[in-house]
Formats: structure tokens, sequence, C-alpha cells
């Protein structure tokens, strides 16, 4: 009697622990994540489209003639940054190069940066979500650290 006891007193902890262990399971291999390139923000493209939209805009480019203060980086910018690190950690910074998609939109193709100042051609993302601008002309023009 005493180990039908113990069996009904460690049946259901045995059935949650089965059912815990199959959810965390069934977890780990669904979904996409942040490393894979899952933000809609930002689009994982081959080093082919990246040089097509690097051209595109390097033909109707206007010469600048004024020293380039800096530029704003978005969100979808930093993620494609931080998905970059997340798959290649040797990674030593980033370059974002100006592009122009086949629509005649602004987009940046953001690639990281070897320690020789190569750039790692493995993960190439491109964003349009904030068209890229350089500062000037888009600058906060009240900003104490450009006073």
């Amino acid at each position: 009697m005493k180990n039908k006891k113990i069996i009904w007193t460690a049946l259901p902890f045995l059935a949650g622990a089965i059912f815990g262990i199959s959810l965390l399971g069934l977890l780990s291999f669904t979904g996409q994540s942040k490393l894979q390139g899952a933000d809609p923000a930002i689009t994982r493209i081959t080093v082919a489209d990246a040089h097509t939209y690097f051209q595109n805009y390097f033909k109707k480019a206007t010469p600048y003639t004024s020293i380039m203060k800096g530029f704003t980086i978005d969100k979808a910018g930093l993620t494609a940054m931080n998905t970059i690190l997340g798959a290649t950690p040797s990674a030593a910074g980033f370059r974002v190069y100006f592009g122009t998609d086949a629509s005649g939109a602004g987009l940046w193709i953001i690639c990281g940066v070897d320690s020789n100042g190569s750039d790692m051609t493995g993960n190439i993302y491109g964003t349009n979500t904030h068209p890229p601008s350089p500062c000037p002309p888009n600058c906060d023009l009240n900003s104490p650290i450009s006073q």
C-alpha cells in the first residue's frame, strides 16, 4: 500500500517534469532568433545585391563638399550591427555604405569589418527605415556636442 502512495505522489511531479522538458524542447527549435535577422526592418542581402545598391547610389550621388560631422544610426542599423556581431564575434567594427534600391529608395548597406579594416562579407544587411543622411545638412543645430 505504501508503494502505491509513493507512486501516486510522484506521478504528478514526473508528468509535470516530462511536460516541462517537452515544452522547453519544442520552444527551443521554433521561431527565429534576432541573431538570424528576424527583425523585419533589416534584410540580409548578398554581396551582389550590396554591390548593385552601392553602384545605384554612386552613379547619382552628388559630391559632398562639406565636412561631415556625423550621421544618425537608427534602431534598424543598430539591430543589423548586433546581428552581424552575434553571427561573427570576430568583427572588430562595422562599415556602413550608402545605397539605392531598385525603386530609388535610399538604404544602408552594413557589414562587419575585421581587425585589418577589410569588409567581412559573410553577413551583409540592408535597411531603409531611416534613409542615409549625413550631418550636415541633417543635424541637431542645438546640440551641445557640435556647438
